[in-house]
């Protein structure tokens, strides 16, 4: 595997190769943040324009409003089939009579 370095042995030519790294870096930054700011701005002015263009030309009729409650009748369940039937306890019978204590 191939190792590049850079190795300058004049100190001032050395803070000025690191002060233009920086530099190209910071303008990289900058740029970015204009590209950005240039598309904030064209979607203001695109969401006025449309926005304007409708409130001129009046607005095309919404959704209807209307009195939509929900009805528990109409639900649909899912049928639930028993994996087995209950056991048969004789204690779960009614004979009538009171519960013992």
């Amino acid at each position: 595997m191939r190792i590049y370095s850079l190795t300058v042995k004049n100190r001032l030519s050395a803070i000025a190769l690191a002060v233009g790294v920086v530099g190209i870096g910071a303008l990289i930054v900058f740029v970015g943040f204009a590209l950005f700011a240039a598309l904030a701005i064209a979607g203001g002015v695109l969401g006025s324009g449309f926005a304007a263009y409708r409130w001129l030309r009046g607005s095309r009729p919404g959704l209807p409003h209307g009195d939509h409650r929900l009805d528990p009748t109409l639900e649909v369940q899912p049928r639930r089939q028993p994996i087995a039937p209950p056991p048969e306890d004789p204690r779960d019978q009614d004979d009538g009579s009171p519960p013992s204590p």
